[in-house]
Formats: structure tokens, sequence, C-alpha cells
């Protein structure tokens, strides 16, 4: 079974349609890279597959659960408790850190391991310190987030991502909001989750990470997907001439 799939999926926000039937699935320990345009929809797919928005019509259902479906032209969603739990299989890192500045790196890590989860104190610890060596930042617990660089906040985002244990990572343009040297860092890492099986579902400019990380990659169109295929087919062999264009952007 899939770890997602999505059939159909139309997101609108008044008369524009932000996502035109779009379908895909993943499977467990997939890394999937969602490129294009600005605009073209990619964003909003994350946050309607994690319930940051809720879709206009169409079907999710991520490891085997319904997170939303369309009967009768009506959108149907579980209730709400349940719809937070199925949800939190998943773990978003955006564009921009959100870290809470009043808090250190540890204990941006801990909070909702220990909140939501109910994870004891010493466990939440544990495994913060286990993720703050994963991400190469086991020397910054203490810091506070204006003592770090913008590639140091993302990758313990990161961090406080993976610290729910989710199923599936959702990144939202990781990199967008870094300088090129702080992008490897943040690359970095989430190239050793691939090579971990994290299930990821990443939106990214970042064309040389997208060939070199991702299992398969995917090309949205004004909210459509028009074309995918694995990292290599993708990039080597590429015959849509609107694709190729894009990736000649991207060209030194």
């Amino acid at each position: 079974m899939p770890i997602l799939t999505v059939e159909h999926l139309t997101k609108k926000y008044g008369s524009f349609e932000a996502l035109r039937g779009v379908s895909l699935s993943m499977e467990r320990g997939e890394a999937v890279a969602i490129i294009g345009s600005s605009g073209s929809g990619k964003s909003t797919l994350l946050r309607c597959i994690n319930n940051l928005e809720r879709v206009t019509s169409g079907r999710i259902v991520l490891d085997g659960e319904l997170v939303v479906d369309t009967v009768d032209g009506q959108v149907k969603y579980p209730p709400e408790k349940e719809l937070r739990h199925i949800c939190m299989k998943t773990s978003m890192v955006f564009q921009q850190f959100n870290l809470f500045p009043h808090l250190t790196c540890l204990e941006n890590i801990t909070i909702a391991p220990m909140k939501v989860l109910g994870q004891n104190r010493a466990d939440a610890i544990a495994n913060a310190d286990r993720l703050l060596r994963l991400v190469g930042l086991e020397d910054k617990a203490d810091s506070y987030p204006a003592m770090l660089s913008g590639g140091q906040q993302q990758r313990v985002a990161i961090a406080r991502a993976l610290a729910v244990n989710p199923e599936m990572m959702l990144f939202d343009e990781p990199t967008s909001a870094l300088d090129p040297e702080l992008t490897a860092e943040v690359t970095a890492v989430i190239a050793k989750l691939a090579q971990q099986d994290m299930t990821m579902l990443i939106v990214t400019h970042e064309m040389e990470f997208a060939r070199t990380v991702a299992d398969r990659v995917l090309f949205f169109e004004n909210g459509e997907i028009i074309a995918g295929g694995t990292a290599a087919e993708f990039f080597e062999n590429q015959q849509n001439e609107r694709i190729k264009r894009f990736l000649n952007g991207f060209q030194k």
C-alpha cells in the first residue's frame, strides 16, 4: 500500500484554481521532489496533505487512513480529533524556520514531543540530543535561534520536525531563504535522511539537489502535474520543451 495517495485534488481560492485535479502516490521510503515555477501549486499541495488548507474536492489517503474524500460532490473530513491524529503522521519544514525565538534549540525540539505526544522530559531530551547530532548541531543545544545562522536555524527546524517521529516529511522550499553556502548545509541533512529511507515530499528550486537526492521528480505547471519520472529520466532525457526551458534557466 502506498504511504500517500492523492486523487483528483482541487483547491480554489475564489475563482483562482491553485490545484487542478492533481493525482500522485508515494511508496514508503521514497524521496519525491516537486519543481516548477512560483505560483504553480507546489506549496498548496503540501498544505492540503497536512490539512493546513482544506481542499475543494478530491481524495487524500495517508498511511492507509483517509484524510479527506469527496462523496456526491461533498468534501468529507474525519472528526477533528481523528484528523489531527492522522495528520501527525506528517511533519513539515517551512521556508521560514518558524522557531520559537524565546526557546533554546533543545527546547524548540522537545516542546512538541512533550506537549503533543506526552513524552516524559528525559526521553524528549535524549531524542533531541540524538537529532541535534544528526543535523550536526550537538553543540548548539543551549543556543537561541537569534544566535544561529539561517542554515543552522533550518537544521534545527528539521530536527524539530523529526522529533514527533513522523511517517513522512514535507519540505516546502527549505532552502529558499538561504544563500548558497548555507543551502549546502541543509541539503546535506536532507540527503542524509534520504539515505536512511525517510519518506519525503520536497518542494525545491535546487535542481542539482533534486537530481542527486530524489527518487522521482514531478513538474508542476498551473496547478497540474504535467510530467514526472525518475531523476535520471527527468533531467537527462527530458523531451518536454516547456520543462527544458525551465531547467535551462537554472544552468550557470
